[in-house]
């Protein structure tokens, strides 16, 4: 088949290869540039739509959170209270207005089915209406006891109603009292899954689904198609968390499966609030994320196509004129080699005589090889003895070097002796001022014996034993002038 396919294209003319070769040369740039900016705009559309699913799934978590923050200063309220906080206040308005109280509370925000205070043992104080919640104490409560350790406000884990059997959330504070800042009861706020909802149902369009995942209990309690509703996270679920983005195939045994792109954000911590443990991930069709895309794509092909097709178009008209060109350059050439071929055939005589002419050359030139060959040997002796000198002259000049760092050294030996010589005749200098003094007081020490022994010489008989003391003294004296 291609054996006959290349024989047919053998058989076309000149004028029908050429066109084919321009259409081809023409459209494949085309259908080239055509191709790359489909594939850069599909990555960056795609990479387009994941990003603006993270800032979805992000946005969900950030509109529960702050729902959540809103109960979560709603039971601070309710636990600063005077009617509750205030023990004298408290005494006078009879349980009946402190539920009715409650009751306008409910009332008013419309996110809980209970609202109730107890006393430190857990005993029921006041409730909103609803089912009477003196059935159990609730000091064993989770929330009760993190609120009287804590002493702050507390959320619960989301967890089924002792009373409804509902998945609820479960808000708690210590109430403290006004005067003395010491916790005397508890307030508990509960707010149903519903309720809980309720901020996401207007905020997510139609072609979204969103999941609120506990990452305590890794289950699923929040849902809003009920497809995974209390059940543990997905492995699609867990690489969404991990990569914060994943693609999620249809499952064909599924009817109502479908292809999502799916995205994860963390709950992040607002405020004074506790931090949830919980993500959002929202999950779209990826036919409705890459719609845009789809669109482009279109418009992309659509104008390759285009101008594919005008490309053809414009290289079928020019290429009749080419091929013309072509041929009549083609029949120039022919008469231009053969007008060469007849300039060689003359040439080729002039270079037969040029041929003997370089014969001659040669021998003339094998003689200047055999002179150079001479000379090239008196330059390598006359290159030797220059090598010779050269080494004769860098011996001398380290025997230089080494007698000038010699003189160097002894040019500091002779400084170091001048040195010790002037530190000499100081000390003789400082050793002669004591000589001297040693002298002068040797001469007032033989004056002063002289004048004793005088001094003796008048005592007398009584001062005999003094003239001999003074003569001692005077003997020394001399004796310590000589020394000097």
């Amino acid at each position: 088949m291609s054996t006959s396919l290349w024989n047919r294209a053998s058989n076309l003319s000149f004028r029908t290869k050429a066109t084919l070769l321009a259409i081809v040369l023409g459209v494949m740039p085309i259908a080239t540039v055509g191709a790359i900016n489909y594939f850069q705009v599909r990555h960056a559309s795609e990479q387009q739509a994941i990003n603006t699913q993270k800032a979805r799934a992000a946005a969900v978590g950030d509109k529960l959170n702050r729902f959540v923050l809103e109960r979560y200063g709603d039971v601070n309220i309710l636990a600063a209270l005077p009617v509750f906080a205030d023990p004298k206040l408290s005494s006078i308005v009879s349980v009946e207005n402190k539920a009715k109280l409650l009751d306008r509370f409910v009332a008013s925000y419309q996110a809980y089915d209970s609202i109730a205070t107890f006393d430190l043992k857990g005993n029921l104080i006041a409730q909103s209406k609803g089912e009477s919640l003196t059935k159990i104490n609730h000091l064993q409560r989770q929330y009760f006891q993190d609120a009287l350790k804590t002493g702050k406000a507390v959320i619960s884990d989301p967890e089924p109603s002792k009373y409804t059997g509902k998945i609820s959330l479960f808000f708690a504070a210590p109430i403290r009292d006004l005067t003395t800042n010491i916790i005397i009861g508890v307030v508990r706020t509960r707010v149903p899954i519903e309720q809980l909802a309720s901020p996401l149902k207007d905020f997510v369009t139609k072609s979204e689904s969103y999941h609120i995942l506990d990452r305590k209990t890794n289950k699923v309690f929040i849902s809003s198609t009920g497809e995974y509703l209390n059940q543990a996270k997905t492995p699609e679920m867990g690489a969404a968390i991990a990569k914060g983005f994943v693609h999620k195939q249809a499952n064909a045994n599924k009817a109502q499966d479908r292809a999502e792109l799916l995205s994860a954000a963390a709950f992040t911590p607002l405020g004074k609030m506790p931090e949830l443990p919980w993500t959002a991930i929202v999950g779209i069709d990826e036919n409705a994320a890459y719609v845009e895309l789809q669109g482009l794509l279109l418009t992309i092909l659509a104008g390759a196509g285009f101008t594919s097709l005008g490309a053809m178009g414009l290289t079928i008209f020019f290429a009749d004129r080419i091929a013309k060109y072509i041929q009549r350059a083609i029949a120039t050439i022919t008469n231009s080699a053969n007008e060469i071929v007849d300039t060689v055939e003359s040439q080729e005589l002039t270079v037969n005589q040029q041929a003997n002419s370089a014969i001659a050359t040669t021998g003339t030139m094998n003689e200047l090889e055999s002179i150079s060959t001479q000379t090239a040997e008196q330059a390598a002796t006359s290159a030797n003895g220059a090598r010779q000198a050269l080494s004769l002259a860098e011996e001398g000049t380290q025997a230089v070097q080494q007698t000038l760092q010699g003189m160097s050294g002894l040019r500091l030996s002779v400084d170091e002796i001048a040195l010790q010589i002037v530190n000499l005749g100081e000390q003789t200098g400082q050793i002669t001022n004591v000589s001297d003094l040693v002298s002068d007081l040797a001469k007032q020490t033989n004056m002063l014996a002289l004048n004793a022994t005088i001094e003796a010489a008048r005592a007398g008989e009584a001062g005999r034993s003094f003239a001999v003391v003074a003569s001692e003294v005077k003997t020394l004296a001399n004796q310590t002038a000589k020394a000097t």
